[in-house]
């Protein structure tokens, strides 16, 4: 498989690939509890923390394992989020969070439309599928809006420690070549 534009621009956003240097800005975004309620790892403590996983990302593009991209808002270049995706054989997964601020206004979708283009377009990719908490009804709803399709309710499968308590039900949403 190829290597993904290190630059897309879209409608409403631009991807860029993310760097160390978006640590700050990615960590003003993961510090609002809503945000990252549903998200499967803990609210970062300090900038530190988010510098860190962006490290390891640049780390994991040139290994070909993850690819992340800050969201920009293509009218003022501010970063708004991140979204990743991650092959693996001919499947490949993705997720995002969004600053709360642009929640509704059609960002998320223009930033997953973005990406899901892209790996469709890969040959090797046949499969495109994402999970979500079954209470995150509105990106339940935005993964149907992209032609993605509920495959299974996992029960209790996932942890999400920005809300506490045990596992939680999953739900694993998917659409695949020539097919749903």
């Amino acid at each position: 498989m190829r290597a993904p534009p290190e630059v897309i621009a879209a409608s409403l956003i631009t991807l860029r690939r993310a760097s160390p240097a978006d640590g700050a800005a990615l960590y003003v975004v993961a510090r609002d509890p809503e945000v990252m309620r549903f998200m499967d790892w803990p609210m970062p403590s300090d900038p530190t923390n988010t510098e860190a996983h962006l490290e390891s990302s640049v780390r994991a593009w040139e290994a070909g394992s993850e690819y992340q991209w800050v969201i920009l808002d293509r009218a003022d270049a501010r970063c708004i989020g991140t979204i990743s995706c991650r092959p693996q054989g001919g499947s490949a997964d993705f997720g995002y969070f969004l600053d709360r601020s642009y929640w509704g206004r059609g960002y998320a979708s223009d930033a997953a439309s973005t990406v899901l283009t892209w790996l469709a377009a890969q040959q090797e990719i046949v499969r495109i599928w994402a999970t979500v908490d079954v209470e995150n009804t509105r990106s339940r709803r935005l993964l149907e809006r992209l032609g993605l399709h509920l495959e299974a309710v996992l029960p209790l499968a996932t942890v999400r420690p920005n809300i506490g308590g045990g596992p939680r039900d999953t739900a694993v949403y998917a659409r695949t070549k020539g097919g749903t």
